[in-house]
């Protein structure tokens, strides 16, 4: 599994790489400082789908996608967007953008909640079955009160994430612990 998971890293680099590349020209009109915190946002997400696994009992069956749904506005949707079809572990994953909640009502594994559909948070959470949902989202409180699994943030010289350890488990996932090195822990109670 080790050599499974350093091969995985060398190929996550290569298309990391492309992916900086080819969202230059994307960025070229939004500030260098701005494109960078889309961009480390974007692949957070990303590495978030490699090192995060889900029950098989998560997928309709073995031909299914994993779902990334990027809920409402999510400003840095486009830098995924060259990651949808590609292969992760025996999966496809299908990038989803969508502001229509009835979208994501067919399952996501890993869902980002835009700043816009924070205010809805807890009504959206009661409502939505997220067993096997990796949550994330990018504001204070997202994985501690907001019930999230999974919370972006800012320090003052970089983009950092914290998970709520209990409530990954308490939804069947499980969290590689090369990525948990990497996040502050919290387990903070639903």
């Amino acid at each position: 599994m080790f050599n499974h998971l350093r091969a995985g890293k060398g190929i996550l680099v290569v298309l990391l790489t492309l992916c900086l590349f080819w969202t230059s020209s994307v960025t070229a009109k939004e500030p260098s400082q701005r494109a960078r915190e889309f961009q480390v946002k974007a692949l957070f997400l990303y590495n978030f789908a490699n090192f995060v696994e889900w029950p098989d009992k998560a997928f309709a069956n073995e031909d299914s996608p994993l779902r990334m749904c990027l809920f409402g506005a999510v400003p840095f949707g486009e830098f995924l967007d060259v990651v949808d079809g590609v292969a992760i572990r025996n999966r496809i994953l299908h990038v989803l953008r969508t502001s229509d909640e009835k979208d994501i009502s067919q399952g996501c594994h890993i869902l980002f909640v835009g700043i816009d559909r924070i205010e809805q948070l807890q009504d959206f959470f009661r409502d939505v079955n997220h067993l096997f949902v990796l949550s994330v989202g990018n504001t204070d409180g997202f994985a501690d009160q907001g019930g999230g699994v999974v919370n972006i943030f800012r320090t003052q010289d970089q983009q950092k994430f914290e998970i709520n350890l209990q409530r990954a488990i308490e939804r069947g996932l499980f969290i590689n612990s090369d990525l948990l090195s990497l996040a502050r822990i919290i387990n903070a109670e639903d």
